[in-house]
């Protein structure tokens, strides 16, 4: 049975690990159609698609299928191949619906619109357009189309690459005789106008790549290089922009500055201030990953900014730029070589000064804690030979209360037999009176509570310990003392005045020290009055509550404190007296500054001084 048990037990457990916290059995997979116009060898593309699946993985947890065509528009007079492809999709996707339908420019959907592609109207589309691009102009305005604008900053970018070489005086733009060439052609030309007033523009566009080479071969190194795209020549040859970026690199003394990201892919090309189709596929990435989550299209605000910093570092090191302060702190760098000591020199060498500072103060901690065990050593011994002075005080305070306690005790012990011997008489006669009896008994009853409180009040005081705080009253603490120090004071001929207030004053307070506090000022109050007459001797005891705080005062009538004494009142062995060790006040102080107070003394103004302490009153429960 418990084999069977162990073994179910161990079946669960087992099936926690195997079993995926997260299932996607529930949830419909996505279909998401790309729609590229051109073939699928343009480099822009794979740059768009790279930055767009790392996003849509990052960012969108649901399963998905990418699919991918490259339409190829440009070559098929009749698109028939397109027409092909769209037949397919609208077959395939007649009883269900693309999700998301993303659409690359250029003119791509007029095409999907002409051959009646059905996602177009049913599914949310993403349609990434080309700034002033004729056949991205005019296209269909539907709720379901959410439109991406590639705007282009030419301007800035051949600004980036005079700022890299100052000493530049003659700017060369170089680019092929294809219809995209042609187009990006015409939009540099536009946007660097401003430059012609500051240096010599020279455009090499229309002729065949043995032309070029041969122009490429006599350009000087105070000129620059711009290839915004090339992808034929003059006779019909195809090629592609990176590998045109790399023969001028190599044919000319000029660097070479490429206008797109999609172009820094190999040796070559310096980079710069280039439009990112990488940040383009980022930003559709997102849009695409709000759009599958639901949100309406009209509420997505999609950015047009799609510029970077982007450099090839092998380039920058070859013409002595890869510290240059014309770089942008943001910059991004391709082909980076990172040699590690150089390059993290900083946090090694910060890294040995913490381990120099750590060593120093690992010592330093050692000889430390050596020094704090000497010092907590001296404390206990300290606090140990203070407890000791305490208790020594306590016990001088109750020398001068045996006298007046053996009398105190005297009066219930004698009262006690007296009350005993009566009874037992009474009993003896026969004629006891059940009541008389009674009395009897309670009386006795109460004079040994009386003789038994004044032993345990004495005991209390004479014990060395440490005792819990609690929520005290300090109208009964104040009469309990005054009760115990009465056979002092009636010896002394000291009269004795209480001024409490009839609501009482809990505080959190340990009841035997606040008797010690109140005895040591009462004897402190007796002390002083030692050569007054016997009819002015007074003590008054004076207790108010103010604002959460409640003050108990004592005030005698003697000639109070000496001048000389007056700011070292509560500091050890200090007195006026010849037998006093002069603890009793410095006691008094340490008592009430641990229970989180405050105490002091003033001369009286009609003569005699006043001694005060305060402390924290607390709700009580």
């Amino acid at each position: 049975m418990n084999r069977v048990r162990a073994t179910i037990v161990f079946f669960i457990i087992t099936s926690l690990f195997i079993v995926p916290f997260k299932s996607f059995s529930g949830s419909k997979t996505k279909t998401i159609v790309v729609f590229f116009s051109l073939h699928a060898n343009l480099p822009a593309y794979q740059n768009l698609l790279e930055g767009f699946r790392t996003t849509l993985s990052e960012t969108y947890d649901q399963p998905y299928n990418l699919l991918i065509e490259y339409l190829d528009i440009g070559r098929l007079a009749d698109d028939k191949y397109a027409k092909y492809i769209i037949d397919q999709y609208n077959e395939k996707f007649k009883d269900s619906k693309i999700d998301l339908l993303i659409t690359v420019t250029p003119g791509i959907i007029p095409v999907l619109e002409k051959y009646g592609l059905n996602a177009l109207k049913k599914s949310p589309t993403i349609s990434i357009v080309l700034d002033s691009l004729p056949t991205d102009q005019g296209l269909l305005k539907t709720e379901n189309i959410l439109e991406i604008k590639v705007k282009f900053r030419f301007a800035h970018s051949v600004q980036s690459a005079c700022d890299l070489f100052p000493l530049a005086k003659n700017i060369y733009i170089i680019s092929g005789c294809s219809p995209t060439d042609k187009y990006f052609t015409s939009l540099v030309r536009s946007g660097i106008k401003r430059f012609v007033k500051t240096h010599h523009v020279v455009f090499v566009t229309g002729l065949s790549m043995d032309s070029i080479l041969v122009i490429a071969r006599k350009i000087t190194e105070q000129s620059i290089v711009i290839v915004p795209t090339f992808l034929s020549d003059n006779k019909k040859i195809q090629f592609s922009t990176p590998e045109i970026i790399g023969l001028l690199a190599t044919n000319c003394k000029a660097p070479v500055f490429p206008l797109f990201d999609s172009f820094i892919r190999r040796e070559g090309g310096i980079g710069g201030y280039v439009c990112s189709y990488n940040a383009l596929g980022v930003e559709t990435g997102r849009a695409a990953v709000e759009i599958l989550n639901g949100k309406p299209l009209r509420e997505i605000v999609v950015h047009d900014d799609f510029y970077q910093n982007i450099y090839d570092w092998r380039v920058l090191k070859k013409w002595n730029l890869s510290g240059s302060n014309a770089l942008p702190s943001n910059s991004i760098y391709y082909y980076r070589q990172y040699n590690f000591i150089s390059e993290y020199k900083w946090y090694i060498l910060a890294g040995i000064m913490f381990l120099i500072l750590e060593t120093f103060l690992i010592a330093f901690l050692f000889k430390l804690n050596i020094r704090q065990k000497a010092v907590l050593k001296q404390k206990t011994e300290a606090e140990d030979l203070y407890r000791l002075l305490v208790r020594e005080e306590r016990l001088m305070m109750m020398v001068e209360l045996t006298a007046s306690l053996s009398h105190e005790l005297s009066q219930p012990l004698t009262a006690i037999l007296y009350n005993t011997q009566a009874c037992l008489r009474y009993l003896k006669s026969g004629n006891a009176n059940e009541s008389q009896v009674e009395e009897l008994l309670i009386k006795i009853i109460k004079d040994d509570k009386r003789a038994g409180g004044l032993i345990s009040s004495v005991r209390s005081l004479m014990k060395l310990e440490t005792r819990v705080r609690e929520q005290v009253n300090i109208i009964p603490i104040i009469q309990e003392t005054v009760a115990l120090f009465e056979p002092e004071a009636a010896h002394q001929h000291i009269g004795v005045i209480v001024q409490n207030q009839d609501k009482p004053a809990y505080v959190l307070a340990d009841k035997i020290q606040m008797q010690q506090v109140l005895l040591n000022l009462l004897y402190n109050a007796a002390n002083a009055m030692e050569n007054v007459d016997n009819g002015n001797k007074v003590i008054t005891i004076v207790m108010h509550t103010e604002k959460g705080l409640v003050t108990v005062s004592v005030q005698d009538t003697g000639p109070g404190i000496m001048e000389d004494i007056k700011g070292t009142l509560f500091k050890p062995f200090v007195t006026s007296r010849k037998s006093g060790l002069g603890i009793g006040l410095a006691v008094s102080r340490n008592i009430i500054e641990n229970h989180g107070g405050e105490i002091w003394a003033e001369n009286c103004p009609e003569g005699g001084a006043e001694f005060f302490f305060r402390l924290k009153i607390t709700t009580h429960e």
